[in-house]
């Protein structure tokens, strides 16, 4: 587990816990994501197709925005919920959280 999820994910209430699990599964979407873009841009290179490597900084550079990103809402996530029924909170999340 993601060292900085498995934090949050001791944080949370035991019928929170899901959410750090789940952004656990995003992020195991992503490397799968990554593993099958890897594969592909290996067999094209034995095609000899050689890759662009514009494309293969921009594919590596969207996948660590979207991985920081996922992190980054789930801290506010477990922000909101640590300060459920503090008046003086400012929510992250105006239209609430689960």
């Amino acid at each position: 587990m993601h060292k900085k999820i498995k934090e949050l994910y001791e944080t949370l209430p035991g019928e929170r816990k899901e959410l750090a699990k789940l952004t656990e599964h995003f992020l195991e979407a992503l490397r799968n994501i990554e593993e099958q873009h890897r594969l592909t841009v290996a067999s094209d290179a034995l095609a000899g197709i050689k890759p662009n490597k514009d494309e293969e900084i921009a594919f590596k550079d969207t996948l660590k925005s979207v991985r920081q990103m996922l992190i980054i809402e789930l801290e506010k996530t477990v922000q909101d919920l640590e300060h459920q029924g503090d008046k003086h909170w400012v929510k992250n999340f105006k239209d609430g959280i689960i």
